[in-house]
């Protein structure tokens, strides 16, 4: 039986997703990393489910359209830049988010607990909600956090928005962009 790699993330909105590629493209120059992600591809991850058969994701798009509908719209920005990692050759380059953060990892904790009965086991580390837009730094100099903070300062915009839905990600490892929508779930039961 065939089987898609499948997450739930939160969309990055037009305007933030614009504001998120011109810093990016704003660090390529000062920084090389071997992956900057598709601008198309730019979300916050809630729950990764991994390889998933077809029955399985249409409970998964059960679950998640009653589960989204008691659940109301909450209020997020974009924040500072950060690392995963060795600090001298992180492996993700990311955007933090702010704003309710309560209302977001109450999200993120109702959707790991609603996918536990269908067969996918909940992390075992704390959720840090965030943006990743590069993988694995490759440059020959130590990774400078110094770098960082001044494209930080020269990219600050009011970056805030409404997370209206959720979404289900299909991952297509090949393609670009990689991660196709193949549910959208509304908060609030709009």
């Amino acid at each position: 039986m065939n089987k898609d790699r499948l997450f739930i993330a939160i969309p990055i909105m037009t305007e933030q997703r614009s504001i998120l590629q011109i810093k990016m493209e704003e660090l390529q120059s000062l920084h090389p990393f071997k992956k900057w992600v598709h601008p198309e591809d730019l979300h916050i991850t809630l729950c990764f489910l991994g390889d998933t058969d077809p029955d399985t994701a249409e409970k998964v798009k059960d679950t998640l359209l009653e589960l989204t509908a008691s659940i109301q719209t909450f209020r997020l920005d974009l924040g500072e830049l950060g690392t995963f990692g060795k600090p001298n050759a992180p492996k993700i380059l990311w955007v933090g988010v702010h704003g309710e953060m309560e209302p977001l990892r109450h999200l993120q904790a109702l959707i790991e607990q609603a996918m536990e009965p269908l067969g996918f086991k909940a992390e075992n580390r704390t959720y840090r909600p965030h943006i990743t837009i590069a993988k694995k730094y490759v440059g020959e100099a130590d990774f400078s956090e110094a770098l960082l903070l001044t494209a930080e300062q020269s990219a600050q915009r009011p970056a805030r928005w409404t997370v209206q839905q959720i979404v289900l990600y299909r991952t297509h490892m090949d393609s670009q962009p990689m991660y196709e929508i193949i549910g959208s779930f509304p908060l609030g039961g709009r």
